[in-house]
């Protein structure tokens, strides 16, 4: 079982970018949201990000705020550089071994951009030749088609991913710098339906389309009903995991984060930087 462990996280080290990263290049980048930072960062370079049974000397590490122990967890790591909050003091412990502390006001949030900025792999944009491609589709070309994908009469924006096997029918506009995991469906038909006198179905027609902003992504295996007379919308900045449904007509404004196996009713309104947990089903007003 270890040998299997330490094999599997090879293969995700792989994944992952391994360069000389300037730490004064961090902090420039950080700018703003650095508040200080402890030591002498000059010429000083990190190599990697890990967790903390993989850390070095040089990796990036960070203190979780709501630590209890985060005095204790900042000395006690192998990292050298490492991003904290204010509570977090630059002791004699920590002179004495030369870390280096970059104080941050939250700093899972600024891991996560300095991971997304200097240790993330970005593949060359490409359309996979098993893609089915409609020729009124509209494309950017740094846009990314991966294997098994069918986009009908739509519009994908510049340096958006699509993973395998995504469908986007008509009438979609997807925007800038997107990511559609693998196998969600953009654009179906919703199921509206009224009952005649004995008991026959009648569908409502969707002639309405999908308007989707920047930044978005939407999670593996999620579906996204085009809207009846009116376009479904996702504003720029919302985040939507796997296994998620949004029903027709449907408006998320500007960073929703929608997590794991939630459905959202049809006409369903949710007003920005809202979080949405698992399992949920909401329901319009």
């Amino acid at each position: 079982m270890d040998n299997q462990y330490h094999r599997n996280n090879y293969l995700i080290q792989k994944e992952m970018i391994r360069k000389e990263i300037l730490v004064t290049d961090i902090v420039s980048f950080l700018g703003d949201g650095i508040i200080k930072v402890e030591g002498t960062p000059q010429s000083i370079f990190v190599d990697n990000v890990a967790d903390v049974e993989h850390t070095t000397e040089s990796t990036l590490d960070w203190i979780n705020a709501s630590k209890q122990n985060k005095q204790e967890l900042m000395e006690k790591s192998k990292a050298r550089v490492l991003l904290v909050d204010p509570d977090v003091e630059y002791s004699d412990i920590a002179q004495k071994q030369g870390k280096i502390l970059l104080v941050v006001g939250k700093p899972r949030q600024a891991m996560a951009k300095v991971i997304g900025e200097f240790f993330v792999s970005r593949p060359k944009p490409f359309v996979h030749p098993t893609a089915v491609i409609d020729e009124e589709a509209v494309i950017d070309p740094t846009a990314t088609i991966s294997a098994g994908c069918v986009i009908g009469k739509a519009r994908i924006g510049k340096n958006t991913v699509l993973k395998p096997n995504v469908v986007v029918y008509d009438d979609v506009n997807i925007g800038n710098n997107c990511l559609i995991q693998a196998g969600a469906v953009i654009g179906t038909d919703g199921l509206g339906c009224s009952r005649e006198p004995d008991g026959t179905l009648i569908k409502f027609p969707h002639v309405g389309g999908i308007i989707i902003g920047d930044n978005v992504e939407i999670g593996a295996n999620c579906q996204i009903a085009k809207g009846v007379l009116s376009d479904t919308r996702i504003d720029d900045g919302c985040k939507i995991n796997g296994l998620c449904f949004i029903a027709h007509n449907s408006h998320l404004e500007k960073n929703v984060w929608i997590t794991g196996d939630t459905m959202l009713c049809g006409s369903t309104h949710v007003g920005k930087n809202t979080t949405i947990y698992s399992n949920g089903i909401v329901r319009e007003q």
